[in-house]
């Protein structure tokens, strides 16, 4: 297991190189009102993944318990359900530009399908497989974009989302290709009463989902209305540049999650997870302290001289940050043993204080005003999960510090003998 751990991280580190790149493209080249933009989109194609995981955010979980051709089914058919249904709430509400609503469509279906695959190969436990895809994902995007720019010469929005389509149809067509072997003969007797119970999981998943991504993306909404896209713009790149802080926590939930879903061991995933938080908390302390020493410089160097807030803007998120690292641990706990509701509820406190705090701040503070914001939001659904876990009989306060049960612990997973 701490193979495909530490190959996870490996592949998301050059992944984040790879986002840095095109972030750093991005706004040297389309400015700060274009980086908001870019925003935007990509919040609008994430909306859609919200929608389309209500199927598809429990492949993972039921892959070694239904048969895989149902899952296949019912996820193609209900994403593109979802795009149906999103833009039918665009067009009522217009939420998102209507000059980018059919790209936001188009892209989001494309990921919707992409995601398909790659959560049946996590729950075949394909995982160095599944980082490779989403490696090259990234690495398409920007040597696209890069052509578009430089050899083109087409400095415009629409350069992004052309590089993203092609990736996606790339990505897609590998996906198929690679997650076919486990594709097994559809059971249509069986092939309803599947789709309930996929359904009603993903219910929670993305109940949970869903106030976690209002909670982390409605400050873009409120700061584009108070202080602009050029802001939103500065403040989206602080937020990328920040959340690579979480890349560490992210793979070794990865990896945890597809293991102790398919374990079902509830003393195991505890000592598991436990083990996890500490050592994902740990690295990102590390990391925070590095892009907090970094000369102001070095971000105006590589963003350009728009960014003036960037660093203000990850010292308003450091603590929240800190918080996330460890919660993403303790979130993927509570859904690989199947306890979605918690994790709602820990989405749905930390999205009402980002409302509360968003509306408080945002309109004296701007940029500032949501970063403090979204710190508290994070650090809020930290303090509630963490006190979940620890009303659990097995589990007792010593244990969320760092002793030598977990030097022994971590020495027996690299020797694979748990």
């Amino acid at each position: 297991m701490i193979g495909k751990v530490i190959h996870t991280f490996g592949s998301r580190i050059f992944i984040a190189g790879i986002s840095f790149l095109i972030l750093s493209l991005n706004a040297n080249y389309l400015g700060a009102e274009g980086l908001g933009t870019i925003g935007l989109i990509v919040l609008g194609i994430t909306v859609i993944q919200l929608f389309a995981n209500l199927i598809n955010g429990g492949i993972i979980y039921f892959y070694s318990r239904l048969d895989s051709s149902s899952l296949l089914v019912m996820a193609y058919l209900w994403s593109l359900l979802s795009v149906a249904t999103f833009a039918l709430i665009n067009q009522l509400f217009g939420l998102f530009d209507g000059e980018y609503s059919k790209h936001i469509y188009l892209l989001g279906l494309l990921q919707s399908f992409i995601s398909i695959h790659f959560y049946l190969l996590i729950g075949a436990e394909r995982i160095k497989f599944y980082n490779y895809l989403n490696f090259f994902q990234s690495f398409f995007t920007v040597i696209f974009l890069s052509g578009f720019f430089f050899i083109q010469n087409n400095f415009t929005v629409e350069a992004f989302i052309n590089s993203l389509y092609i990736s996606y149809l790339l990505i897609w067509a590998a996906g198929i290709l690679g997650s076919r072997m486990y594709i097994k003969t559809l059971q249509a007797s069986t092939f309803w009463k599947s789709f309930k119970d996929v359904l009603a999981y993903g219910f929670f998943i993305q109940a949970a989902n869903t106030f976690q991504l209002v909670n982390y993306r409605i400050s873009y909404f409120i700061l584009d209305f108070y202080s602009g896209r050029a802001a939103l713009g500065q403040f989206t790149a602080g937020i990328q540049l920040s959340e690579a802080l979480l890349i560490p926590g992210r793979s070794i939930a990865t990896v945890q999650y597809a293991r102790i879903s398919k374990k079902r061991n509830l003393k195991y995933a505890q000592r598991i997870s436990l083990l996890f938080l500490k050592l994902s908390f740990a690295i990102c302390i590390l990391g925070l302290i590095f892009l907090l020493i970094l000369p102001m410089e070095v971000y105006q160097f590589l963003l350009g001289v728009e960014f003036i807030e960037i660093k203000n803007i990850m010292a308003y998120l450091s603590i929240g940050l800190l918080a996330l690292s460890a919660e993403i641990i303790i979130s993927h706990y509570f859904s690989g043993t199947g306890r979605q509701k918690v994790n709602s509820l820990s989405a749905l406190i930390g999205l009402g204080i980002t409302l509360i705090s968003c509306f408080a701040f945002i309109p004296s503070y701007g940029i500032i005003g949501a970063a403090f914001a979204s710190s508290l939001s994070y650090l809020s659904m930290f303090v509630f999960l963490f006190y979940r876990m620890n009303k659990e009989r097995e589990v007792s306060k010593i244990s969320f510090f760092l002793n030598r049960k977990d030097i022994t612990l971590l020495k027996r997973i690299i020797r694979k003998r748990v």
